[in-house]
């Protein structure tokens, strides 16, 4: 597999304050998101009590990554930073409205399904840029440490200081939480405005505008996922890893009470424990990635997950699962800091919009299939089959990493490139 390399854009001393200010405006934004993602569904319950409506407040904010391939073509189109800050200002915009609206307490259940579907849209657009523009800002051996910040500051911010400062400014004042959440997207948007100016890459037909266009983009895209062994093996290995952890997760309050026979606060320290494991996870994975390599930590990762469910279906006993969640969280962690840096380097620079939209559309559209076929088996199996699933299918999924270049990060071998030049890397044209 051969790489060529592209010299950054930016100078050396240009791009630790620029990283500075993607880092800082990805914790803020985390924050506000942790405390909307607390008060949405206590506000969505306190307009009505209708667990349909509820739960339909929740799903829209993730149906908007079904509109991901597309939105990584239009994502492809534009300057680095233009898609982060409109998407911060568009945020912005809709939680302030909400805290005007909530706060005239006219809020209306309709009105909150379609401004979590707005949201959600601008989170994709944010999230794809983010990702896009990571290798503009930094050099390729520090991909996997900038890569792994980035994550650091959303876990720390979406699951440890956002969720209970929702809950908390709820308490205070039902609309408080979506005023905070509506600065934290200003404050982050002003950050990012400082960042240099990166113009969109070229690409064939990029001249082209209107429907077709955009559609023979998108179409590209998912080529070139489907057409890449390495990337086409990793969604397939990504989409196992959103079915095991949905399988557990949709069940995992019911098997805390149930099965491990702790009291309603269990639920909550479970998932302190996984948030735990994520941040131990991110300070340790560029270290992981420059000592195995991308493979071969990708292999550790697997394992690390797939040994966690299994001893959890084999010893309920919470100590013993408090650990394993957050062992596992570690390894999904090192999974998503190798594979965002993978991307980075395989993708041509005119598709990463599209190839981490495509990636992650495959990544949150598998969820569902978890979740349901989690519960199906706590049901009628027991509440230890979503973890023993879990476990067997992820072991099952080792072989296909077999693929992956191993070569470490910043070590000069050529697998520590940038972007390839397939063969017949499709384009637009």
């Amino acid at each position: 597999m051969t790489f060529a390399v592209p010299p950054s854009p930016l100078a050396d001393g240009s791009r630790t304050p620029a990283l500075r200010r993607l880092v800082t405006a990805n914790a803020l934004s985390a924050v506000g998101d942790g405390a909307r993602f607390a008060a949405l569904p206590l506000l969505a319950a306190w307009t009505t009590g209708d667990v349909f409506w509820v739960s339909l407040v929740a799903a829209a904010g993730r149906a908007a990554w079904l509109l991901a391939p597309v939105i990584g073509t239009l994502v492809d189109r534009m300057p680095g930073r233009r898609p982060m800050v409109g998407a911060d200002l568009a945020r912005c915009v809709m939680l302030l409205v909400l805290f005007s609206v909530v706060a005239a307490g006219r809020t209306s259940v309709t009105a909150l399904v379609l401004l979590a579907f707005a949201s959600g849209v601008a989170e994709v657009f944010f999230d794809c840029a983010a990702q896009a523009v990571v290798p503009m800002l930094t050099a390729d051996h520090e991909l996997e440490r900038t890569n792994a910040r980035v994550i650091a500051a959303q876990i720390t911010g979406t699951g440890f200081l956002g969720p209970p400062v929702g809950a908390a400014l709820w308490a205070v004042w039902h609309p408080l939480p979506f005023l905070v959440d509506g600065v934290t997207f200003l404050a982050s948007a002003l950050l990012l405005m400082g960042l240099p100016s990166l113009a969109a890459h070229e690409e064939a037909g990029g001249d082209e505008r209107g429907l077709r266009s955009l559609l023979r983009g998108t179409w590209a895209g998912l080529r070139f996922l489907g057409r890449d062994e390495v990337l086409r093996r990793l969604m397939v290995v990504v989409a196992v890893l959103g079915v095991g952890q949905q399988a557990v997760y949709a069940v995992l309050v019911v098997y805390v009470e149930r099965e491990l026979g702790l009291p309603a606060y269990g639920y909550s320290l479970m998932l302190v424990a996984a948030a735990v494991g994520s941040l131990a996870g991110a300070s340790g994975a560029a270290r992981a990635a420059r000592w195995l390599g991308s493979g071969r930590s990708l292999k550790v990762s697997v394992s690390m997950s797939a040994l966690s469910y299994l001893v959890v279906a084999l010893l309920p006993w919470w100590p013993m699962v408090a650990l394993m969640l957050a062992l596992n969280s570690a390894g999904v962690v090192l999974w998503n800091v190798c594979t965002v840096s993978l991307r980075q380097r395989l993708a041509p620079p005119a598709m990463l919009g599209r190839v981490t939209s495509g990636y992650r559309l495959a990544a949150w559209g598998a969820m569902p299939i978890g979740a349901s076929a989690g519960g199906a088996l706590a049901q009628h199996t027991g509440l230890g089959a979503p973890w023993a699933l879990a476990g067997l299918l992820l072991l099952a999924c080792l072989p296909l990493l077999r693929g992956v270049p191993s070569g470490r990060s910043g070590s000069g071998s050529q697998d520590a490139g940038r972007a390839p030049t397939p063969p017949a890397a499709p384009s637009d044209s």
